[in-house]
């Protein structure tokens, strides 16, 4: 069986939007199937990492679906909204069906989303998530009535999720039902920052699944994703009496990007120019999809803001992207009239 792919996804958000379902929920869940498939194409080594180190253990048992795919959604979209709002851009761009004036809330939610632990509360007919860490409430954009909530005050349920708003209301991401344990809570609540907390909140959900089902195998992300398809290693190490341009060549044939770039000569003289300046940063330990992903964002003319490039400073492809834009600026300018458009291509992916 074909896997899902770009196109498919395309026309099947593209179906729901058609067919009356609302156009931020589809958004929400469009985004994150988005990345996954495009991140195998763009080498975002800061993902699969990051999915590592926040992973559940939870046994692949199909009445687990719901409890792992949920778990997996937040993290996926918390990386999305905190950590690469490039990739965010670039999926809200990509994303069928959604007005001008959607698309601009949705462009919103890296600023103003809310992950945390949360208390559900109903008054009247409205749902209510509160914030246990400041006692904030957020009303969500569906009603009690229509999901059958009955006794959720008596009940005092809390989750793990992850909300945005849309409008005067709230829409949730899946959530993980979460007992609270008070002392972890506690300590999670003195973390210095924003970031520090909803890292730790990330981790206390892996722990509470990996608890929950410690006497079944562990679920492990490599049985979703295969570390060597997304993380190829090519060795950026010049050979016994290369030259530089024969050099250059080779390390750009292991590009699918400029395999067929119409301004291939100028990428070549451009790597030329890398290799020449920083010949103390070309050896066997380095890889050369690293640097190939800098050299994709300067010939899309890629833009970030100080806060994402502080962000994104611990991925070696933004070292090199700002190591180049930093010495050597005249010949990054000269690539104006050989800039393309960063479009997606689907003919690009690996499978």
């Amino acid at each position: 069986m074909d896997r899902f792919d770009i196109n498919d996804l395309k026309q099947e958000l593209t179906k729901l939007i058609g067919m009356g379902e609302d156009a931020y929920s589809v958004a929400l869940s469009g985004i994150t199937s988005y990345h996954v498939i495009s991140s195998q194409k763009s080498m975002d080594f800061g993902y699969f990492e990051f999915l590592e180190e926040v992973g559940a253990d939870i046994d692949p048992d199909p009445f687990l679906e719901e409890d792992k795919q949920a778990f997996l959604e937040i993290s996926i979209l918390y990386y999305l909204l905190a950590r690469n709002s490039r990739s965010f851009r670039q999926a809200i761009n990509w994303l069928p069906g959604l007005t001008a004036d959607q698309k601009k809330i949705v462009s919103a939610w890296p600023k103003n989303y809310i992950f945390s632990i949360f208390q559900l509360k109903v008054k009247d007919d409205d749902v209510i998530y509160q914030d246990l860490k400041d006692g904030k409430e957020y009303t969500m954009n569906f009603s009690a009535s229509s999901v059958g909530l009955v006794d959720a005050n008596k009940d005092k349920l809390t989750m793990i999720s992850l909300i945005v708003p849309v409008g005067q209301h709230y829409m949730s991401a899946p959530l993980v039902f979460y007992p609270v344990n008070e002392l972890a809570f506690a300590k999670m609540k003195k973390a210095k920052d924003k970031i520090n907390y909803e890292y730790a909140v990330l981790l206390e959900a892996s722990d509470y699944l990996s608890d929950l089902y410690e006497d079944d195998d562990d679920f492990d992300f490599d049985d979703l994703f295969d570390y060597d398809d997304f993380h190829p290693f090519y060795a950026a190490e010049r050979t016994s009496g290369e030259s530089d341009q024969d050099f250059a060549k080779r390390l750009l044939g292991q590009s699918k990007f400029f395999e067929d770039f119409e301004h291939h000569s100028q990428v070549e003289k451009f790597m030329i120019k890398v290799i020449q300046t920083f010949p103390q940063l070309f050896h066997s330990y380095a890889n050369a999809h690293e640097l190939l992903e800098a050299l994709r964002l300067l010939f899309v003319d890629e833009q970030f803001d100080v806060e994402e490039l502080q962000m994104l400073s611990d991925e070696v492809p933004i070292f090199w992207f700002t190591l180049i834009k930093k010495h050597l600026p005249q010949e990054v300018a000269a690539l104006e009239p050989y800039i393309v458009p960063d479009v997606f291509d689907d003919n690009e992916l690996p499978f």
